[in-house]
C-alpha cells in the first residue's frame, strides 16, 4: 500500500476554495437557514475535515490502477 506525500499547496488551495464557496453560500442563504450570517463552527469543522478526507481519497487513488491522475495531489519525487 502506498502512502503518498501530500502536496500541501494543492490542499491549501482546494480547502480555501471550498471554504470561500461555503461561506458565500451561507451568506446568501443557499442551502442554509439564515441568510446574512456565518456559521463559524461549521466552517471550522469543514476546514479541518476536508483536507483529511481529500488525503484519504488520494491514498485510495494511489493504490488503484483505475485512477491514473492522482499525481497532481502529491509531491513529485
Amino acid at each position: 500500500m502506498q502512502l503518498p506525500t501530500p502536496a500541501y499547496g494543492a490542499y491549501l488551495g482546494q480547502t480555501a476554495t471550498v471554504l470561500v464557496t461555503l461561506a458565500v453560500m451561507q451568506y446568501a442563504g443557499l442551502g442554509f437557514r439564515a441568510p446574512g450570517e456565518f456559521d463559524f463552527a461549521f466552517l471550522a469543522v469543514a476546514g479541518a475535515t476536508f483536507p483529511l478526507f481529500t488525503y484519504l481519497l488520494t491514498v485510495v487513488a494511489a493504490n488503484s490502477s483505475r485512477i491514473p491522475q492522482w499525481e497532481r495531489l502529491v509531491e513529485s519525487e
